[in-house]
């Protein structure tokens, strides 16, 4: 008998995106040697009739409509519809791999002990072949250190056992970065993790502009803030997060000074200004005391 794994998918179910939400199902319930089953969730009431209409017409699927669009709403309602004894998250855009689920569900059956298996996927650019997700090798010592570095956790990317990760974790109210949440939250309740680099998901980028990248730095800050207070993460991840909370906020007091923001770019300066990067950012207050007088970013040391 095949192993099964539920595949929790959100959508809008909206017309401009159903081609690429059917595509997904298709990459789920195309899975050889696994039983894999969609669980579709369609997230709010925006949806296109004939979508919804397409999908309560479709067999082999779990269809749940919640009634406010949220992300962390549409998150936990997927989690708890689950049966099957392993279950996955793939936003309705990606594409699984064709048949890569197998290997790495074989190596869950095989390890009782392991609760969430992580595993890689391809970024796709226009004219640009195929990339890797993520360093896999480099986040298997220390995944809560390397975190700070690089998230390792995405959805397509990561499989986990029902019974070790309840429905109350996928519940909590990350609006942002909800998937670095998880994962620190995962390294923080000790849960045994496995690193298998087979490119498990497919999914298109595309290049992030200047205000995409500065939004990322904003919502960085609360995340950095939670894993500096968390005393359950280790002492070293709590310093680096903290380390990385200074150099988001002078990152970011740069890129509003660029944009011409100087009463933020000086918020977010003078926050940035504390142990151990006092005097190597204190450099920074001269472009702001002379917001007209142009020139490149200062260099500063490396760390």
């Amino acid at each position: 008998m095949p192993l099964s794994i539920d595949v929790i998918v959100r959508t809008l179910a909206d017309a401009a995106r159903s081609e690429l939400l059917f595509r997904a199902l298709d990459s789920i319930q195309g899975q050889t040697g696994v039983d894999a089953r969609p669980i579709v969730v369609v997230n709010g009431q925006r949806f296109d009739p004939a979508t919804l209409a397409a999908l309560e017409r479709r067999p082999g699927i779990v269809l749940h409509c919640e009634q406010q669009a949220s992300a962390q709403l549409a998150r936990a309602a997927g989690r708890r519809l689950v049966t099957a004894p392993y279950f996955a998250y793939l936003d309705d855009d990606d594409v699984l791999v064709a048949g890569s689920l197998r290997e790495p569900l074989q190596w869950l059956e095989d390890h009782p002990d392991c609760d969430v298996m992580i595993n890689n996927g391809y970024f796709a650019r226009e004219g640009q072949p195929l990339v890797r997700f993520t360093d896999i090798p480099s986040h298997v010592d220390h995944p809560a250190l390397s975190l700070l570095d690089e998230s390792w956790l995405q959805p397509g990317a990561f499989m986990c056992r029902t019974e070790s990760i309840p429905p109350v974790m996928l519940g909590s109210e990350w609006s942002n970065l909800e998937w670095t949440h998880l994962a620190f939250e995962l390294c923080a309740e000790r849960k045994h993790l496995h690193f298998m680099d087979i490119p498990t998901v497919h999914y298109n980028d595309t290049p992030g502009s200047m205000s995409k990248e500065m939004r990322q730095h904003e919502v960085a800050l609360d995340l950095l803030q939670l894993v500096c207070r968390d005393p359950r993460l280790d002492a070293e991840v709590r310093r680096g997060a903290y380390r990385k909370f200074l150099r988001s906020l002078h990152d970011l007091a740069w890129g509003y000074w660029q944009r011409g923001q100087y009463g933020r770019a000086w918020r977010a300066h003078l926050t940035s200004l504390r142990p151990p990067y006092t005097f190597r950012y204190l450099l920074f207050s001269r472009k702001l005391m002379w917001p007209a007088g142009g020139g490149s970013r200062p260099r500063l040391p490396s760390l």
